[in-house]
């Protein structure tokens, strides 16, 4: 609650892995984990609590020699799931970790205006199933720049944030916190 004046709600946190992300659609859907150690609070609560496109999401990354970086979107929501829980951003505000899911420098790695993916459904742009390759529940496009929801700590677990991050073992733990205006 002292993240940048407060008032943050957590949708997604890891700390030590000890929760699979591993997951398919319905688990996505309602939640799962322990939410002082794993969470993904789950789409339809996402997308219930940013419903109106009037909220930021503020994503962190500590890295495993201690550095926390983080980056902020002034605008954030999902949509429901008859439009596969589609992710919606604008620009950044501000931000250590650079842009990895926005205007990337790929088009096909672009996240804004993506469905949501799981290994048990394919809603990517991709000519192969993204999610399943990957094992983990994601917006995809073809694929990704940034995704925080990889095999934790292993080398599965490719680009959480590229270019700055491109593999898991580096990662100590994330945070997805969304906020009202």
């Amino acid at each position: 609650m002292k993240t940048r004046g407060g008032g943050w709600t957590a949708i997604q946190k890891r700390i030590d892995g000890s929760v699979s992300f591993e997951r398919n659609w319905a688990d996505y859907e309602d939640g799962f984990g322990v939410p002082e150690r794993d969470v993904w609070i789950g789409n339809e609560a996402i997308h219930q609590l940013t419903k109106g496109k009037n909220s930021s999401l503020y994503i962190s990354i500590t890295l495993v020699n201690g550095t926390t970086l983080y980056q902020l979107y002034n605008q954030f929501s999902i949509s429901d799931e008859a439009d596969k829980y589609q992710l919606f951003l604008a620009e950044p505000a501000t931000g250590t970790l650079g842009d990895s899911m926005y205007k990337t420098r790929r088009s096909s790695a672009d996240l804004s205006g993506m469905a949501f993916s799981t290994p048990d459904r394919k809603n990517d742009r991709c000519g192969y199933d993204c999610a399943s390759y990957w094992r983990l529940g994601w917006w995809m496009n073809c694929c990704y720049d940034a995704c925080l929801n990889g095999l934790w700590s292993v080398t599965g677990w490719s680009d959480p944030w590229y270019p700055l991050i491109t593999s898991g073992t580096s990662v100590a733990g994330t945070m997805m916190l969304i906020r009202r205006h």
